[in-house]
């Protein structure tokens, strides 16, 4: 028999018990909630009778895509619902996209008797029995509990709920629905017993349908159904968050960059091996030498690699579709994922074009790490359409070793204390910085093949056989020791910037200029612990059709006052188009989700030179 475990709601679960710990992080944002529970059980009772959801084929469109593909509903619905047919099938017409999910309608009448309410079971039970759901009935009348109605239930395969106050153990279909609340050992021997009864009759009758299927245990908390899973034999499920401790440095790359660029730019190559040459030509000629830059990962399956020549790439896949590099283009998409990391970071140093280093230690304190590095995938995903593979760690050489590991579309977290057992296996070769020579020395001249043994190899031969620096290097990452590497922001520094995702989205300037107010003294501190000046200020709005707009305007000299920001947000946000402009564009009058602010063409005060008193030889 298969067991569905799992509680009466997720939300906030354990947070009314003095002798239960909370079930969910504190910092996690509630519309994760349910996201979060599914990960560690398979199961939920969704209660209608008291819920707060908008009830609609949205809310269960989403239900079903934030769980895992395993995970069941099982759904109690109002006393509006039952009382009234039409509601009823209205109601199970918006269920569809959650059908696939649910084991069971739960149905509970709290006033009719049997006498009364008779013809009112055999309707309700023919309706939800022809949209293709089974039935599980709870009733509060003492009438109901009878031969009559055991007949009525078996006749359309419906469950009558066990409990603590209705201990009426009778199995009236090929499914088992108990809610426990207490005395859990005894429940579990009595489903086992009727297991058992019903396998007798089975094989005595030689009747294949007479076995109970599964049984659904609804549980009031995290505890109770730990419990009622160690009393069945089930694998655990560990709900104990792991604590972060010390820095927080996140690795982010950008998965197969360049070709994923051209595929925002022509969404017809996507699933297709195509490549980004290194070549003289342009795109409006074709492309007839040259080397390959990147591919896709369809090309990379054929065996096409980068720095290949464009003849052995050919030869390999001969419908290999070419695309000539655009640098300024890809850079144009990389500053605004960056501008994005910047909101997470509380520094962010951008190792490449579509690589960065982020500390995150303050910003993820008392946050899971893993719920927090999936908002950031989850942004790069939604406002730029693009993948990546995040590697978490204590160290800048830690968070950069896993990010390789799990690609495309990765997330590797490595903990502190599991950081030496993770490395230790691993071949030299992973550690960023140890090339294709060195790691030929490493492993075939001083026997060193992964990163454990390099770890446990004298220090002092190391830095013999590849100088201090290097040698010294090497042995400190494997040995997760280099910390004296911090995550520095560039002296390049794109830009800084930070944006609100509205609670709800609108097209009222007055509300969007508030919201743009709000941004400027996190905005402002940055700078000015940062020690920069900036020329150009920017607002972005992202509409709900996740459509990305800005405006910016430019000082004639650089600025370092919190004024210079606020004195230019209305007149910028004046500039984009709502419903009140005189305009007819669809796009342009869609309301507004976020909205961002940036501050660019930075300098560190530091370093700008004054400007040079001019001659009269500059004039000649």
């Amino acid at each position: 028999m298969e067991y569905y475990v799992g509680c009466s709601g997720w939300k906030r679960l354990g947070m009314g018990n003095t002798d239960e710990k909370s079930f969910d992080p504190n910092t996690l944002d509630t519309k994760d909630y349910l996201s979060y529970y599914s990960k560690v059980f398979d199961f939920v009772e969704v209660d209608l009778f008291s819920s707060t959801y908008t009830l609609n084929k949205f809310t269960f469109k989403k239900w079903a895509e934030s769980t895992p593909a395993n995970f069941r509903f099982a759904i109690k619905i109002s006393k509006h619902l039952v009382d009234h047919i039409c509601i009823l099938e209205d109601f199970l017409e918006e269920l569809t996209p959650l059908k696939e999910k649910i084991l069971a309608i739960v149905i509970h009448q709290t006033a009719l008797t049997l006498k009364d309410g008779r013809e009112w079971l055999d309707e309700i039970l023919r309706i939800c029995t022809y949209y293709g759901y089974s039935v599980a009935l709870e009733f509060d009348h003492y009438s109901w509990y009878q031969d009559l109605t055991f007949h009525i239930l078996k006749k359309h395969n419906a469950a009558l709920v066990w409990s603590d106050s209705h201990r009426y153990p009778i199995v009236t279909t090929d499914f088992l629905y108990l809610r426990i609340t207490e005395n859990e050992k005894k429940w579990i021997e009595k489903i086992n017993e009727k297991e058992l009864e019903t396998e007798y009759k089975k094989k005595k009758t030689i009747n294949p349908d007479a076995g109970i299927d599964f049984a659904i245990i609804v549980v009031d908390k995290p505890s109770k159904a730990t419990t009622i899973i160690q009393l069945l034999g089930m694998p655990e499920r560990n709900y104990n968050q792991r604590r972060w401790t010390g820095r927080a440095i996140f690795h982010v790359d950008l998965n197969s960059f360049y070709p994923s660029c051209e595929e925002l730019r022509d969404p017809s190559l996507v699933g297709k091996a195509h490549a980004v040459i290194m070549t003289d030509q342009d795109n409006n000629g074709k492309i007839t030498k040259g080397a390959v830059s990147s591919c896709s990962y369809e090309a990379r399956k054929l065996g096409v690699r980068s720095a290949m020549s464009l003849s052995k790439a050919l030869e390999l896949c001969p419908d290999l579709i070419l695309k000539a590099v655009d640098i300024p283009y890809y850079r144009q998409v990389s500053n605004k994922v960056m501008s994005i990391l910047e909101g997470y970071a509380d520094v962010l140093e951008q190792a490449s074009i579509d690589e960065a280093y982020l500390d995150c230690t303050k910003k993820t304190s008392g946050f899971p790490i893993e719920e927090y590095a999936i908002k950031i995938k989850n942004a790069i995903k939604e406002e730029c359409r693009l993948s990546c593979s995040i590697g978490v760690g204590s160290t800048k050489s830690i968070a950069k070793i896993a990010s390789d590991f799990q690609k495309p579309d990765g997330l590797t977290i490595i903990y502190p204390n599991d950081a030496c057992k993770f490395l230790e296996p691993l071949e030299v070769g992973r550690i960023s910085g140890i090339g294709n020579k060195t790691q030929k020395i490493l492993m075939e001249e001083m026997g060193i093949k992964t990163i454990g043994q390099l770890a446990k190899h004298d220090v002092q031969k190391l830095i013999e056989r590849f100088g201090r620096k290097n040698g010294l290097w090497m042995w400190q990452v494997a040995n997760i020791q280099d910390n004296n590497d911090p995550v520095m922001t560039r002296e390049d520094n794109i830009s800084l910037s930070n944006e609100h995702t509205l609670d709800h989205s609108t097209k009222d300037r007055e509300k969007l200029l508030k919201y743009l107010d709000s941004l400027v003294d996190d905005l402002y501190e940055r700078i000015r612990t940062r020690g920069y000046e900036f020329r150009t200020v920017g607002v972005k709005i992202v509409r709900t059709d996740f459509s990305v707009e800005t405006r910016d305007v430019s000082f004639p000299y650089f600025q370092n006052k919190r004024e210079s920001i606020v004195s230019v947000i209305d007149e910028l946000l004046q500039r984009f188009i709502f419903d009140d402009d005189k305009t007819k564009n669809k796009n342009t009058s869609l309301p507004v989700r976020k909205v961002g602010l940036k501050v660019s063409n930075l300098v560190r005060i530091e370093k700008k030179k004054p400007p040079e008193q001019k001659t009269l030889l500059d004039y000649i």
